[in-house]
């Protein structure tokens, strides 16, 4: 790699594919391929197929007097995380759910959501019954910051839910000083954050409840899956039968034969348990997880180094509290100008065109979003009134704006090459940026 006395934009573009776009029939600058994402291996592939085999394929079948593959999983990810407690799901969006439901939020309540994030928080609250309440964000970050959750609260705030974005960390010291003082509840949407530490501890764990998400894009993969985490033995044992039609796990071994839930009717549930096949693949990932962060942020301080000597462009900032970070998206900033008056999508566009790796905004923040629309269900009616549509989304949101104006994304599989591929990078970041015109 150049020294920062020799700055990579001077030493790295040279040859024919730094004149024509790609975007307009030139030369690309890569005709190689990227890592590819989900990553298994024959063991993989025997954990399935020995799951297959042994005929029980949930939970909710008879044993054969071992532990269910979906309890193991949710003993590891506990300890993973660092906290007494998990529960595992059939989806990230179950998991956000569930933590309302166990927190007994309902209809008449609010609660804070960032609004630069997937719509599955959102859509959440609305499916308790509960009021969706769109807080901006940092425009640096996208996370939501002590100040904007302040923002959004009113004397019907009951919790936030705070969105771990990307490849950062949300301030959850401030946050939860904020949550303190004014009562209310914080659950930690970890779907982009596996992993990822807060002062030495994994993120999840300070709120009342962690949700995770394992849908096949994520660092720790399983198609679809979630889990939720908590140190509250209380929440704990609702969590178990909301996920479960109103079953736990039993205080006893499992006998050959026997079902390993137990009806308990504490609270009523519904069924959303995790798939035994689901769990057999997490149970094979899971002791790969760390390395390959390792692998990502080497790779990424690599890459944030050329950045530096490109100039105009840095990565997304990490707090200084954050003492570990899990790359889900990684993302690029750049400059107001750097293109001119391209759009941050037209941008993208030529990059992908240039490397053959997709690149691409941020999701549009929720008050933009063709997927937050809960006018189409009656359901939501009587919650989703002209007051409560103001309430939700009647505040400024420039934060949001800026970070999706001057940020590009790619997914953290391409980080789990080498120097080869970060040259790749940053050699279509120079020549889209010397072409913008073009653009």
């Amino acid at each position: 790699m150049p020294s920062r006395a020799e700055p990579f934009r001077d030493v790295r573009i040279a040859g024919a594919n730094t004149t024509k776009l790609a975007l307009h029939g030139g030369a690309p600058v890569r005709d190689r391929v990227w890592p590819d994402w989900p990553v298994f291996d024959d063991a993989t592939e025997r954990a399935i197929v020995d799951c297959l085999r042994s005929g029980r394929w949930t939970i909710s079948w008879r044993s054969d007097g071992t532990t269910s593959l979906e309890r193991r999983f949710a003993q590891a990810w506990a300890r993973y995380n660092d906290v007494p407690y998990c529960v595992s799901v059939d989806h990230g969006s179950s998991a956000l759910l569930l933590a309302l439901e166990a927190l007994d939020i309902g209809p008449g309540d609010e609660v804070v959501v960032p609004t630069m994030t997937w719509v599955a928080p959102a859509t959440a609250v609305l499916r308790v019954g509960a009021l969706p309440v769109l807080a901006d964000v940092d425009g640096e970050t996208g996370c939501i910051t002590p100040e904007t959750l302040r923002a959004a609260l009113s004397n019907r705030t009951r919790a936030v839910i705070v969105v771990h974005l990307g490849c950062t960390v949300a301030d959850i010291d401030g946050i939860l000083a904020v949550a303190s003082a004014a009562g209310i509840e914080v659950i930690e949407d970890c779907a982009q954050a596996h992993g990822a530490e807060w002062r030495g501890r994994p993120v999840g764990g300070f709120g009342a409840i962690g949700a995770f998400s394992f849908q096949n894009g994520k660092v720790l993969a399983a198609g679809e899956g979630g889990a939720v985490i908590t140190s509250d033995e209380s929440l704990y044992f609702r969590l178990q039968q909301l996920r479960a039609d109103s079953r736990r796990y039993p205080d006893k071994p499992v006998l050959a034969g026997e079902e390993e839930l137990v009806k308990d009717g504490t609270v009523m549930g519904a069924n959303y348990c995790m798939p035994e096949l689901s769990a057999a693949v997490l149970l094979d990932r899971l002791p790969r997880l760390d390395e390959q962060h390792h692998q990502r942020e080497r790779t990424a301080r690599e890459l944030e180094t050329a950045l530096e000597d490109l100039g105009s462009f840095s990565a997304i900032p990490l707090p200084a509290a954050a003492t570990k970070r899990s790359i889900f998206r990684y993302g690029i900033r750049f400059e107001p100008g750097t293109f001119g008056a391209a759009s941050v999508a037209r941008v993208a566009e030529a990059l992908t065109a240039e490397l053959g790796l997709p690149l691409y905004p941020p999701d549009p923040p929720l008050h933009r979003s063709v997927l937050f629309r809960p006018q189409t269900k009656r359901r939501f009616a009587v919650v989703w009134s002209e007051d409560g549509r103001r309430r939700s989304m009647h505040r400024d949101f420039a934060g949001a704006e800026r970070f999706g104006a001057t940020t590009l994304q790619f997914n953290h599989a391409a980080l789990l090459g080498g120097s080869d591929d970060v040259a790749d990078i940053v050699t279509a970041l120079d020549k889209v940026r010397r072409s913008h015109s073009e653009l």
